[in-house]
């Protein structure tokens, strides 16, 4: 398939920039990446997806702090501020049209868009994969990273050392059906390579908390479809599956799949997306 052309957009909100990558035309979905990639992560299946459904536009924004956004130093980045400010960034974008109705979130984004979800009604469809839910636990030494004087140190040590990290991170997370290509492992590793964006990296992961997520699920009917790996080392089936449970929707689980399904099984995921928008759009 050929690549999709794309438009690149920078809107502004009160804490920084936004960049936001748009395929297609039409109503607009938005696609939600995990908590240290970017944009690029939903590409393959925003791509398959704008090919093979006509109507539909593709919104694929770096989450502020990450990739090519900027964001103001001494940000929080709780599950509330992240929400708001996807907000704004989705009012900046198209201040005088529709907002989502369909989103789509992988890992971390996944739990974003549920709490998006419940903060906004009129989102009607969401497709979660390899979703983080409220009974996954942060690991215990990331509370030492709530010290700046830490982040300090530790983003000093990390930047330099951004490439054979990224490797490593992406090989565990891919599982043991799917090798990363190069140039996934180098566009994953490439915005953390400034000592400054790899202490925004650790300011991140110290203030997430996916207990946050409980009781921040979406209140109102809504079409969803929970998607994960068999072989997925963060997010066991187990918990994937009580959360479509807790949505009453449809589970898959692919085989072979690891955390970054989004890479792996781009045309599983378009498929689904494909199913949700016409079940949103009947």
């Amino acid at each position: 398939m050929s690549r999709k052309r794309s438009v690149v957009r920078h809107v502004a909100i009160g804490d920084g920039s936004v960049q936001v990558t748009i395929l297609g035309r039409g109503r607009p979905v938005l696609f939600l990446h995990g908590i240290s990639a970017h944009g690029r992560a939903w590409r393959p299946v925003a791509e398959r997806f704008a090919e093979e459904h006509a109507g539909w536009e593709c919104w694929l924004p770096d989450l502020p702090g990450r990739g090519a956004s900027d964001a103001r130093a001494g940000l929080s980045y709780a599950l509330d501020d992240e929400v708001s400010r996807l907000r704004a960034a989705v009012r900046a974008l198209a201040p005088d049209a529709t907002p989502p109705r369909l989103v789509a979130g992988h890992s971390q984004g996944a739990a974003i868009a549920l709490a998006l979800a419940e903060a906004e009604p009129d989102i009607a469809g969401l497709l979660l994969s390899n979703p983080v839910t409220p009974e996954i636990r942060s690991p215990a030494i990331l509370r030492l990273l709530r010290s700046s004087a830490v982040r300090r140190a530790v983003g000093s040590l990390l930047a330099p050392l951004h490439a054979p990290l990224g490797h490593l991170v992406l090989r565990r997370a891919c599982g043991p059906a799917f090798r990363a290509p190069p140039e996934l492992v180098a566009a994953y590793a490439r915005p953390w390579a400034s000592p400054a964006r790899a202490r925004t990296l650790l300011r991140i992961l110290a203030d997430w908390d996916p207990a946050e997520l409980e009781g921040r699920m979406p209140r109102h009917p809504v079409a969803a479809h929970v998607v994960t790996g068999a072989c997925d080392p963060r997010i066991p089936v187990g918990a994937a599956r009580r959360l479509a449970a807790h949505l009453d929707c449809d589970l898959t689980v692919s085989p072979d799949g690891g955390h970054v399904l989004t890479e792996q099984h781009p045309r599983l995921l378009a498929r689904l997306l494909g199913e949700l928008a016409a079940r949103i759009a009947g």
